[in-house]
């Protein structure tokens, strides 16, 4: 009883360190006295508190729940930035355009650590002559692009600005459909900066294009909501806003964590994506574009002559799984190509006039000419 108790009382002294409680109200509870220490009831404590507990045989689990709109707000707001600069496309006398000085576009961006690293969407920067970044408190700074990739759209920037906050990343296990998101960047309009919508997570894995998937979100995304971020209700980064779909409502897209995770930990290792390489080419079933459930696998239509499977693999073969990862979608093999580094080793499935077909090879790393 004591062991759990001191277990409990540390454990309670960490959750007011981590979660930086604000107190706006005050309870009254009774305290017991044990060998000079002093206890109180923690069913007295968790609501009060906002967390949840699960007994142990020689400890407590203690889990924080979520946070209110405001308090997430308050905790992100200060890594949440605004990305504006010249466009190489929009021409200042251009009619749309022609009261926006030089053609200014902008977009959003979170900031990642401490020392200037800022995240946003490829699409943000790409066509700035020099891109600067608008933080909370409307200081701005110009930004070096330090790496992007347009095929994940995503762009690591830097600025001379120190001790930011940079937001904390969501596991990707803990995300799942029917979570609440809130959306934060600067929509349509620069002197709206740090707006936010509220909504769910709405889909998990879904094929926007044919080279990654994504999370579908009800949160509003607009044009200027690029780049910025959708967390959920500890104030954790699930996604990055990317798009909205056009004419319609609640159906919008976000580059999640796990990509991110990728994207992040490749520029920290490398300073850049290494990418897979097989030397197949794929066409996509029919049920997979129209986003039907499908187990008929991928066909296979070109075998490069440098592909580690030549010799092996041939056109009109169906590529079945990856290390038994099932794929059925040119996403779904770029998702599980994720999971390697150039050089690992996988076992290949492919399927042939009805017979399964296995072979180990070792993938290599995606051409730069390529």
């Amino acid at each position: 009883m004591k062991n759990i108790a001191k277990m409990f009382i540390f454990e309670l002294i960490v959750i007011f360190i981590l979660s930086n409680i604000v107190f706006a109200q005050t309870i009254v509870v009774t305290p017991k006295e044990i060998d000079g220490k002093t206890y109180v009831d923690i069913d007295s404590l968790k609501d009060f508190l906002n967390f949840d507990y699960t007994k142990m045989q020689n400890s407590l689990i203690i889990q924080k729940k979520d946070l209110s709109i405001s308090e997430v707000i308050d905790k992100v707001n200060k890594s949440v930035v605004a990305i504006i600069g010249d466009s190489k496309k929009i021409k200042a006398d251009d009619f749309y355009y022609s009261k926006i000085p030089a053609g200014l576009s902008h977009g959003s961006g979170v900031v990642v650590d401490k020392n200037g690293l800022i995240l946003t969407n490829n699409h943000v920067i790409e066509d700035l002559k020099q891109p600067y970044v608008i933080f909370y408190d409307a200081k701005a700074y110009k930004a070096t692009v330090l790496y992007s990739d347009k095929e994940i759209d995503l762009a690591i920037l830097k600025v001379n600005r120190s001790n930011l906050t940079p937001i904390e990343i969501e596991s990707p296990k803990n995300i799942y459909v029917g979570q609440e998101v809130l959306a934060i960047g600067t929509p349509l309009f620069l002197g709206w900066r740090n707006s936010v919508t509220k909504g769910i997570i709405s889909g998990l894995n879904r094929p926007v294009d044919e080279v990654y998937t994504f999370l579908q979100t009800d949160a509003s995304i607009n044009p200027g909501n690029s780049g910025g971020p959708l967390v959920n209700m500890q104030g954790k980064l699930v996604g990055i806003n990317t798009l909205g779909i056009d004419y319609w409502q609640g159906i919008n897209f976000a580059i999640p964590a796990e990509n991110i995770l990728y994207f992040l930990d490749h520029y920290k290792k490398f300073g850049r994506i290494r990418r897979c390489y097989s030397g197949l080419e794929f066409e996509d079933s029919w049920l997979s574009y129209v986003g039907l459930p499908s187990n008929l696998g991928l066909k296979i239509i070109d075998v490069k002559a440098d592909s580690p499977l030549k010799g092996f693999a041939q056109e009109n073969d169906i590529l079945v799984s990856i290390d038994n990862y099932p794929i059925n979608s040119i996403a779904e093999y770029n998702q599980t190509l994720m999971k390697y580094l150039p050089g690992d080793k996988v076992k290949i499935k492919i399927k042939r006039n009805g017979k399964i077909l296995e072979k180990e090879v070792i993938l290599k790393e995606w051409p730069t000419s390529k």
